[in-house]
C-alpha cells in the first residue's frame, strides 16, 4: 500500500506533460473508481505500475520502467508546488549532506504519513567524484522512482546533473537491496586527517546519563553495560537489563537490520534507529514505548552508545509507556509537542464534525446538481432532437449542423374552431385553454418515439418521425467524447435505447405516426370548447417525404425543418375533415406494407400549388380474425404504445 500523494503526484504529471484527454483515457482503460486521490488515504501500489504500463501502451514511447522513472522526478515538482521544498532544502548545504539525511527526511514525515513504511538509504563509501548509495525496501520495483526522485531533486536543488548507475543488487524476495554509484562533484568530502583538539575534562558517566537518561551503552557483543535512569524505571524491578543483549530487551524496526556489531555501527553514522521495547514494562504487558536516536561509537571503549528520546505522540503514549512530564528532556520539543497535541485533539474532533457535516452538504448538493442537470437535459431534449443537443453538449457549433433526411414522416394536427374560442374568450383564457390542449397532445406524444417541432399561434400542432432513425449517433458521441468526457454522458441513456424503450416492437416511423394519429384524435374528443360545448375540431394529417433540418439563429438557437415534405404534409391537413386522419398516397404505401390500418381511399384530390394527389383516411387498428370460442366476444387489440384498447380509438 502507498500514500495518495504518489499517485496523485502521477496524474498531475500526466496533465501536465501529456494533456487532460491522455489521463481520462487513462482513467477509463483502468477502470480507476475516480479521476483524483485522496492524498493521505491509502492505495494498491500496483496501481503505479498499471498506469506506467498503460502509457507505454497508448505512447507507444518509452517502457513502464522509463515511465516510473519519469513519475519519481515529477513528484519532486510535484513536492515543490506544495511548498515542501523548504524542507528539502534545509536538509543540508551540499548534494553530500543531502544524501546522507535523505534517510531523516523520511523519518521527519512519521506524523504527516503514520503509516507510511518508508525506504531505507544510506551512503556507504564516497570520494571527490561521487558516493555509493544503498537503497533497502520492502517494496518492489521502486528502484527506478527512487532513481528519478533524486536525480530531479540534484538538479532542482543543488544544480547538479548527476548518473546514478547499479553497483550491486541484493535483492531477495523480502527485500529489493541495491548499491547505487551517485557520481557528483563531491566537493563536501574530505579525507580523514587526524584533528588535533583542545584537551577537556572528562565527563562522569553520571553526568551524562543525567543529561541523557534514555540512553543505552552497549559493548561490542551488543550487551547492555549501562542505561539511564528513566529507562530503569519504566521497566518492573524484577526485570534486569545489565548484561542482555539488546535484541532481547528491544526490537529493531529501522533500519531492517540484523543487530549485528558490524551492521550496527556501519549504519549508525548516519542512519536514525527506531526500537521498541519487548520484554513487558511496569504499566502493564499491553505498554509500549519506542526509542528513537542515533548510535555513537567510542572508540576508546569499543562501545556503541545509543543516544536517544521516547517517540510520544499523545498523552496515551505517555500513559501506555508509565512516563510523566517531569521525566522528560527539558531541551528537546517532546513535551511541548504533548501538551499542544492534547490541546488540538479537541480542536481536531470539531473540525472533523464540521468536515462530516459539509460533507453531508456536499452530497446533497451534488444530488441536487445532478437532478437540476437531469432537468435541464430533458428541457433541451424537449426543445431539440435528442441526437443534435448531444452534438451541442459535445462542442459542435450550432450553425454548422445540417442533415439531410432520406425519409421522414410528418403530422399535422389543426384545431379548425381556435379563432372562435379567440374571439369570445379574453387573452387569458384563451392562452389557458390552449395550454390544456397543448398539455393534452404533449401528454400522448412523449410516449411515441417522435419529436415536436413547433407550436404555431394558429393552434397548429407539429410531429415528424424519423429524425433520431440515424445509425451514426452512437460514433458522434463516442469520437465526441472518447477522451475529453468518457464518463460525462454515462448518466443518461443514449438516443438508440430511449428509442428502443419506446417503440419496442420497432415499428416503421410511419406506422409511428399513424397510431399517434389515432391517440391524439381519441383525446381531442375530451377536451371540450367553451364556446361550442362540444369536443374541439380538429384536422389530422401526415406525409412522408424527405426533408433537411438544421439549427437556426445564434442567441435563440431553433430546430427548423425544411422542404416540400413539410408543405405537403400541410396541404394534406388542410384538406382533410375535421375528426378525421388524413394521409398522403406515399404514407399508405408504407402503411399498407404490413397490413396493420383499416385505410379507405379518399380519392384523386386537388392539393393547392400541388396539384390532383390520390389521399386516403386512416379509420383505425386492424382487428384480429380470431374469436373467443369460450365468451363469444371478439380480442380487444391494444396500442402498443400507450396500452389503450382499440376499441377506445374507433371514430363515431
Amino acid at each position: 500500500m502507498l500514500y495518495g500523494i504518489i499517485l496523485e503526484s502521477a496524474r498531475d504529471g500526466v496533465i501536465v506533460f501529456h494533456g487532460d484527454s491522455l489521463w481520462k483515457r487513462i482513467v477509463h482503460e483502468l477502470n480507476l473508481p475516480s479521476e483524483t486521490f485522496q492524498l493521505f488515504a491509502r492505495y494498491d501500489e500496483k496501481i503505479l505500475f498499471d498506469i506506467c504500463e498503460c502509457m507505454a501502451n497508448i505512447l507507444h514511447e518509452g517502457t513502464s520502467e522509463s515511465y516510473l522513472e519519469f513519475f519519481g522526478e515529477d513528484f519532486v515538482r510535484y513536492f515543490v508546488n506544495f511548498g515542501f521544498d523548504k524542507i528539502l532544502r534545509v536538509a543540508g548545504r551540499t548534494l553530500r549532506d543531502f544524501l546522507f539525511a535523505i534517510d531523516q527526511l523520511h523519518d521527519s514525515n512519521r506524523f504527516t504519513f503514520p503509516n507510511m513504511i518508508q525506504p531505507l538509504f544510506h551512503v556507504t563509501e564516497e570520494n571527490a567524484t561521487g558516493a555509493t548509495l544503498v537503497y533497502k525496501s520492502v517494496r518492489h520495483g521502486f528502484a527506478r522512482y527512487a532513481k528519478g526522485g533524486l536525480v530531479a531533486a540534484a538538479r532542482a536543488l543543488f544544480q547538479e546533473n548527476i548518473t546514478m548507475n547499479i553497483l550491486h543488487d541484493w535483492s531477495t524476495p523480502e527485500f529489493a537491496h541495491i548499491a547505487f554509484w551517485v557520481q557528483f562533484n563531491n566537493i563536501g568530502f574530505q579525507p580523514k586527517r587526524i584533528l588535533h583538539f583542545p584537551s577537556l575534562p572528562n565527563i562522569k558517566g553520571e553526568t551524562f546519563f543525567r543529561v541523557f537518561p534514555f540512553s543505552i551503552l552497549m559493548n561490542s557483543s551488543l550487551r547492555i553495560h549501562c542505561v539511564g535512569e528513566n529507562l530503569l524505571h519504566i521497566f518492573p524491578d524484577d526485570t534486569p537489563l545489565i548484561g542482555r543483549p539488546l535484541d532481547e530487551v528491544f526490537r529493531l524496526i529501522r533500519p531492517n537490520i540484523h543487530v549485528e556489531w558490524d551492521k550496527v555501527l556501519s549504519y549508525g553514522r548516519h542512519i536514525v534507529f527506531l526500537m521498541e521495547n519487548r520484554l513487558p514494562l511496569r504499566s502493564g504487558s499491553s505498554g509500549k514505548i519506542q526509542l528513537k536516536g542515533q548510535m555513537k561509537y567510542l572508540e576508546h571503549k569499543n562501545m556503541l552508545w545509543f543516544l536517544c528520546h521516547p517517540v510520544l505522540g499523545s498523552a496515551n503514549d505517555m500513559i501506555s509507556a508509565g512516563l510523566h512530564l517531569s521525566e522528560l528532556n527539558l531541551f528537546d520539543s517532546t513535551s511541548d509537542i504533548l501538551i499542544t497535541g492534547i490541546h488540538q485533539e479537541r480542536e481536531i474532533e470539531e473540525a472533523i464534525a464540521k468536515q462530516h457535516l459539509w460533507s453531508i452538504k456536499l452530497q446533497e448538493s451534488k444530488r441536487k446538481l445532478i437532478e437540476w442537470r437531469k432537468r435541464s437535459e430533458r428541457l433541451l431534449y424537449s426543445i431539440l432532437p435528442k441526437h443534435i443537443a448531444i452534438m451541442l453538449q459535445s462542442g459542435v457549433r450550432p450553425n454548422s449542423i445540417c442533415e439531410s433526411h432520406p425519409l421522414v414522416t410528418v403530422l399535422f394536427a389543426y384545431l379548425t374552431d381556435f379563432k372562435v374560442l379567440s374571439v369570445q374568450l379574453d387573452p387569458a383564457s384563451t392562452i389557458q385553454y390552449l395550454n390544456q390542449i397543448i398539455n393534452t397532445f404533449d401528454e400522448v406524444e412523449d410516449n411515441y418515439d417522435v419529436f415536436k417541432v413547433e407550436t404555431k399561434a394558429d393552434a397548429s400542432y407539429m410531429v415528424v418521425a424519423g429524425l433520431t432513425d440515424r445509425s451514426h449517433l452512437t460514433s458522434i458521441k463516442r469520437e465526441s467524447s472518447a477522451l475529453s468526457s468518457l464518463t460525462d454522458y454515462t448518466d443518461e441513456q443514449d438516443d438508440g435505447s430511449t428509442s428502443a424503450m419506446k417503440n419496442p416492437h420497432g415499428f416503421h416511423q410511419t406506422e409511428i405516426i399513424a397510431y399517434l394519429a389515432l391517440d391524439l384524435l381519441n383525446a381531442s374528443k375530451s377536451i371540450i370548447n367553451p364556446v361550442t360545448n362540444q369536443p374541439f375540431k380538429v384536422k389530422f394529417g401526415f406525409h412522408s417525404g424527405t426533408a433537411v433540418g438544421g439549427i437556426v439563429g445564434r442567441i435563440n438557437i431553433q430546430y427548423c425543418l425544411f422542404g416540400d415534405t413539410i408543405n405537403m404534409a400541410s396541404r394534406i391537413t388542410t384538406c382533410g375533415e375535421d375528426g378525421r386522419i388524413h394521409l398522403s398516397q406515399s404514407s399508405y404505401n408504407y402503411l399498407v406494407v404490413d397490413n396493420r390500418f383499416t385505410i379507405d381511399y379518399r380519392g384523386q384530390i386537388e392539393i393547392k400549388s400541388k396539384g390532383i394527389h390520390p389521399t386516403y383516411w386512416l379509420i383505425d387498428v386492424v382487428k384480429p380474425k380470431s374469436i373467443n370460442v369460450i365468451n363469444k366476444n371478439p380480442t380487444q387489440l391494444r396500442c402498443p404504445f400507450t396500452g389503450r384498447s382499440t376499441t377506445d380509438l374507433k371514430l363515431i
